[in-house]
């Protein structure tokens, strides 16, 4: 298995007799990566080029019972992910640690005991959060109470936990910040000073109804502003780049056209954005009826939209028709098994579209849409894609 840091290469010979030598065969060596690239992903816990379908390496992340989405410093030189460890495997006493990897030699740098409460769910967007000044990491737990676990990564400390009864995920909001998403619609604002301790607790008014139309925890990050995707398809954005945040104008995804052909928004991981072309890609599938939990829907199509314009630019089939080969419909990494799950965009002037399926992980142009890869062969079948590089 592939790492940065390659066990150093062994080879001994043993004189048993006189004239004989006995030689054993060498079982490693070391090596050191280049300088990352845009086009670097990791697949859950493994790292891939997704240019030149290379798998490049591995970070030991303990997936006891639940993985968890990862999250990386602004320099891109470190990379945090949540671990649980029980003392008889898989019951006994439980710790929770946040977990910090060199992103150079995908080793462990260190790691930080927190109380055992984190969330234990599937991979989600908002279990955990880094400030923009790459300080301080908020963890969402979930006991069912809900809180915010707060570490200080520079001085490799827990600092302390934060209630907050009915808002949920963790999202970051600015230096000193965080967003969390409350039951009743509201946005829950949580600032921290320079130590990390609490200082405020703030909610907006309702910036969408729960009861009408639920908002998907799938977010994604524009600049200074975040964008959430309801059930029905409504855009809801936040700006995070003042001294308060501020809820946007919302607007659909969907035109009249498009609801009348029954399409919804759907898949776990269903939003990226490419930030140099402002453009947005989303899944989304036909259902003649409304759809309990999006999530559990592959999208059929990847949708771009221009963001300034809020026009849609762009249809793709969300994966391509392979003669032959493709897992099981409902493998890991995908929904329902009949399209794409999972979509992220690397940045830069030529940006790649990646999509993981049941047929494995595809790679395009993501401006034109053409094809690089149909099913990459050196790269997990399946997962949540993170980019190491923002």
């Amino acid at each position: 298995m592939i790492s940065r840091t390659w066990l150093a290469g062994l080879a001994i010979g043993i004189t048993a007799t006189p004239g004989f030598a006995q030689e054993f065969d060498a079982f490693g060596r070391s090596e050191v990566l280049p300088e990352p690239e845009r086009d670097w992903m990791f697949v859950d816990y493994s790292l891939v080029d997704v240019t030149d379908d290379r798998y490049l390496g591995l970070i030991g992340v303990a997936e006891t019972f639940s993985p968890a989405a990862i999250e990386f410093s602004p320099d891109g030189s470190s990379l945090f992910a949540l671990e649980t460890f029980y003392t008889r495997g898989n019951r006994g006493d439980r710790t929770d640690t946040v977990t910090i990897f060199d992103t150079v030699t995908l080793g462990v740098a260190g790691e930080v005991v927190i109380p055992a409460k984190r969330a234990l769910a599937l991979i989600v967007k908002g279990a955990l959060a880094l400030t923009d000044n790459g300080r301080f990491l908020g963890v969402f737990n979930l006991t069912p109470a809900t809180s915010i676990s707060v570490v200080d990564i520079e001085a490799g400390t827990f600092v302390g936990e934060i209630s907050t009864p009915g808002c949920s995920l963790v999202f970051s909001g600015g230096d000193l910040r965080y967003l969390m998403i409350c039951a009743n619609g509201d946005l829950l604002t949580v600032t921290v000073d320079e130590v990390g301790r609490e200082v405020s607790k703030e909610r907006t008014e309702s910036f969408f109804d729960p009861e009408i139309d639920p908002l998907r925890e799938a977010g994604v990050r524009f600049g200074d502003e975040w964008l959430f995707v309801s059930f029905d398809g409504t855009m809801h954005s936040v700006d995070v780049a003042g001294e308060i945040p501020r809820i946007g104008e919302s607007w659909s995804l969907l035109s009249e056209a498009d609801r009348e052909e029954n399409w919804r928004i759907t898949g776990r991981q269903p939003l990226a954005v490419h930030e140099q072309s402002g453009r947005l890609y989303v899944l989304a599938r036909q259902s003649e009826e409304p759809l309990d939990d999006p999530a559990d829907w592959d999208g059929t199509e990847i949708w771009a939209f221009d963001l300034a314009t809020r026009e849609r630019v762009q249809r793709l089939e969300a994966r391509p028709e392979l003669e032959e080969g493709g897992g099981p419909g409902g493998a890991i990494g995908s929904t329902s098994g009949d399209g794409t799950s999972n979509i992220q965009v690397t940045q830069g002037d030529e940006p790649l579209l990646v999509a993981v399926s049941d047929t494995g992980i595809s790679v395009r142009h993501a401006l034109n849409g053409d094809y690089l890869h149909e099913r990459l062969e050196n790269a997990p079948a399946s997962g949540w894609l993170s980019l190491r590089i923002r």
